[in-house]
């Protein structure tokens, strides 16, 4: 009974915490949506968001490990088995939730997909893409051809594995058309990154959030040096759970660890505003 209690006490601090940290309903990230910042006081709010949600996961799978653990019966086993693969699952993703970081990674290669998907077809990206593509495949054809030749063939019929692949990399090397095709390629692939990374640096929202990242990176640079503890609400290894017991100490700890992670994160968000 105590248990239980203790259990919707949690559940009902996290929601008040919900409430609290997240004033209007979350929205799908969208680059191009209007009113999304990509500076970093913007990003930590949507990831503050993904910190919840993903502590509210977490809570939830633990307490299916607990029923589990007290479940009877034939599937006894297999029903515990899956609640704490799911709450493996689980607690790697808070884990990764509440790595600034990362969230802000995301967010960047989120952008430089819509930046790429906006380019139309007769852009300077989009051609120079189609070169690339022409380039590897005028690559791939000439060495299938050189790698077909009968004396080639006759080089490399013993040979397996490593020395296999070594043997044909000596060959391709010594054959002009080879090189020419791999130099063409290498050359028309460097000009297609330098448009990429032009079109990246002309972005407003591509900058905002690539000085984002690279703040969080520093910051987190300068916390790890600072102490090597915290708790990050991450799982212990779940895989040598043996038994019912293990895994119901294991859903425990979860549950607090999910609050506790939310709690820390609440109180460096509240220093950082202050």
């Amino acid at each position: 009974m105590q248990q239980r209690i203790g259990w919707r006490n949690v559940c009902l601090v996290v929601a008040i915490a919900v409430t609290a940290s997240c004033p209007g309903q979350a929205q799908a990230y969208r680059r191009r949506g209007g009113s999304n910042s990509h500076n970093y006081a913007a990003a930590r709010q949507r990831q503050q968001q993904a910190i919840v949600q993903a502590a509210l996961a977490q809570l939830n799978a633990a307490k299916q490990v607990l029923a589990a653990a007290e479940s009877t019966g034939g599937a006894a086993q297999s029903k515990l088995d899956a609640a704490v693969a799911k709450l493996r699952d689980s607690s790697q993703h808070f884990h990764d939730a509440q790595s600034t970081t990362r969230h802000l990674a995301k967010e960047l290669a989120e952008v430089e997909n819509e930046i790429l998907a906006e380019q139309k077809d007769d852009s300077p990206y989009s051609k120079a893409t189609k070169d690339v593509e022409a380039a590897r495949k005028k690559l791939k054809d000439v060495e299938e051809r050189i790698l077909a030749e009968q004396e080639v063939q006759l080089q490399l019929s013993e040979l397996t594995g490593a020395k296999l692949l070594d043997k044909k990399r000596s060959i391709l090397e010594l054959r002009p058309d080879y090189l020419d095709a791999k130099s063409s390629l290498d050359t028309i692939a460097s000009s297609a990154a330098h448009i990429r990374s032009e079109l990246f640096q002309n972005d407003k929202d591509w900058k905002d959030a690539a000085e984002a990242l690279t703040k969080a990176r520093k910051e987190e640079k300068e916390a790890e040096e600072k102490t090597h503890s915290g708790a990050s609400g991450r799982v212990g290894n779940t895989a040598n759970l043996k038994n019912a017991s293990q895994a119901a100490a294991a859903a425990r700890a979860a549950i607090a660890g999910a609050w506790r992670g939310r709690a820390d994160r609440s109180a460096a968000d509240t220093s950082h505003r202050c």
